[in-house]
This record gives C-alpha cells, structure tokens and sequence, in this order.
C-alpha cells in the first residue's frame, strides 16, 4: 500500500541534519561503486509475537524521503516453523513482490537496497532475486548496535565511526524504515483489538 499524508509520517528528522549530497558520495566510496548513488531504499520488518507481521519500504531519491513511493506489506508467508514471524521469510516475501514490479519495468528502481539487519537478512534479501529476472542492485544491511554494514559478495561488514557521513545516512534511512514498519503494524494491531471487542 502507498503511503499516506494522513498516515501523519514524518521522516528521521536526522536527515535535514546530514547534508544528504555529502552522506550519498561518502557510502559511494565505502561501498565502492562507479556511478553515484541516486536513489536509495530500505526495507524492515515488524512483529510482536508473531502477530500482524508487516513489512515496510522506504524511498529516498538524492538523500530525501519520496513519499508517494513508500510502500508497506502484509506478510502472508509462514517460515519453517510455522509462523507469521519469520524474519528471513518475510523480508524475501517483501523483496519478491516489491521487486517484481520494478523489474519489470513498471516502478523506480533503487541504485541500493539497505535491508533492516544483519548477514542473515542480506542473505535473504538476496537469495529473493534468485526467483527474478533481473539482477539486483546493490544490496547491503545495517545491524543495529553494533551497526555494522554487511555488503554482498564480502566476507567482512564494514565498520565506520558513528560520525561518519556514510553511516548516519544509512542509520537514519533505516530508522525510517522501522518507524514506518512499526506504524502500520501498531495500526492491525489496534484494528484487530477493535474487533475482537
């Protein structure tokens, strides 16, 4: 689903703090890629129990939110044990129906994908575009507390200082994520609450 005005979103207030052109060239150099970074997405996850699992993604285009390509899921998928909330399962789930449509030619398509966590959910996001036809982009993760970036096809996450540009770029673009993850998912759980009354 789109998101919405009246969703009362507001983005990491973070970002208007980092200069954005500066935090976009910087993850270009540790990320070592050719062409500069233009849009950016990030994907998250959220859950309480199992119950009302979400997912969300988030855009941004030179460093600033693009809200009319926010989008949050509903996770239908059930992971190996039987539940709704399987963290690799569902982050596949939202990486296959997102990216689906935008390889087909039908949506913008990010430069990067940052993924809410660490190897485990990169390896997930990434064993995604094995089911697609297009290559994926490049795909890196951001673990939280230790904040390490994993990258595809590296051995070694990469560690930055907490003030580097780089890095609070991508913390603040992932904590836009999560809140947006956690929105929706408070939102069904009201819901569900409601009407259960």
């Amino acid at each position: 689903e789109r998101a919405k005005r009246s969703a009362g979103w507001q983005p990491e207030s973070e970002v208007s703090v980092i200069d954005p052109k500066k935090g976009l060239r910087a993850l270009q150099k540790v990320l070592e890629l050719e062409s500069p970074i233009r849009c950016l997405e990030a994907i998250d996850i959220a859950h309480l129990q199992g119950g009302e699992t979400v997912g969300s993604k988030v855009c941004f285009v030179d460093g600033r939110p693009l809200k009319n390509e926010y989008r949050r899921y509903r996770i239908r998928s059930v992971g190996p044990d039987g539940t709704l909330n399987d963290d690799y399962t569902s982050i596949r789930e939202v990486v296959l129906r997102r990216y689906r449509e935008a390889g087909a030619g039908n949506e913008l398509y990010p430069d990067v994908i940052l993924i809410d966590g660490g190897l485990g959910q990169l390896h997930a996001a990434l064993g995604a575009f094995d089911h697609l036809e297009m290559r994926p982009p490049m795909v890196i993760s951001l673990a939280k507390k230790e904040e390490l970036i994993y990258v595809q096809q590296r051995s070694e996450p990469i560690r930055l200082g907490r003030e580097n540009t780089a890095l609070r770029l991508c913390q603040a673009i992932r904590d836009e994520a999560h809140r947006f993850a956690q929105h929706y998912h408070h939102v069904l759980r009201k819901k569900k609450t409601l009407d259960e009354r």
